[in-house]
C-alpha cells in the first residue's frame, strides 16, 4: 500500500491484520465492552498529533484498557504501525512519549506508545518481542 491513507476509528474491533498487510494474525476475541469515552479522547488526540510526523498505517489500544479491567490511573498502551523505512526504535518512542505527555496534560490520561513498523507486524518473528505482537494481535482493539 503506496497511498497515504487516513486510518478510520473502528472502536470495539478486535485486531488480526490491517490493511495492506499480509499478516494471517491472530483469530480476533469477540468484544464484550467499549473503550471509554475519555480514553478514546485523548487516544485519538495522540494520533491526530502524530500522524503529523509519522506516516502511520493504524494503530490498536491493548493492555488492560483494551481489557476493560484499568483503573483511573492505568496508562493507555497504544500500537502505533508505521510505514516506510525504519527509524531508530528508540528515539522514535522517546518523541512519541514527548507528544504523550502534552496530551497527558490536556486530558489525564497517560498514553504508552508502541511504534512497530508494517513489516515487522506482518512478519512478528523479526521484532525484538514477537510474543508481544501476537498479544497485541490477541487482544488489541484497533483504532
Amino acid at each position: 500500500m503506496s497511498e497515504n491513507k487516513t486510518v478510520p476509528l473502528f472502536t470495539g474491533q478486535r485486531v488480526d491484520a490491517f490493511e495492506g498487510s499480509s499478516s494471517e494474525g491472530v483469530t480476533p476475541n469477540p468484544v464484550d465492552h467499549d473503550i471509554d469515552p475519555e480514553t478514546e479522547k485523548a487516544v485519538q488526540r495522540f494520533l491526530a498529533l502524530i500522524s503529523e510526523r509519522y506516516d502511520m498505517v493504524g494503530a490498536i489500544i491493548f493492555g488492560s484498557r483494551a481489557r476493560g479491567t484499568h483503573r483511573p490511573d492505568s496508562d493507555a498502551d497504544v500500537a502505533v504501525l508505521l510505514r516506510g523505512e525504519h527509524l531508530r526504535f528508540l528515539t522514535t518512542k522517546l518523541a512519541m512519549a514527548d507528544v504523550a505527555f502534552d496530551v497527558l496534560l490536556e486530558t489525564g490520561i497517560a498514553i504508552s506508545p508502541l511504534p512497530v513498523w508494517l513489516d515487522e507486524w506482518e512478519h512478528p518473528e523479526t521484532y525484538l518481542n514477537p510474543t508481544l505482537l501476537r498479544n497485541i494481535a490477541r487482544e488489541g482493539i484497533r483504532l
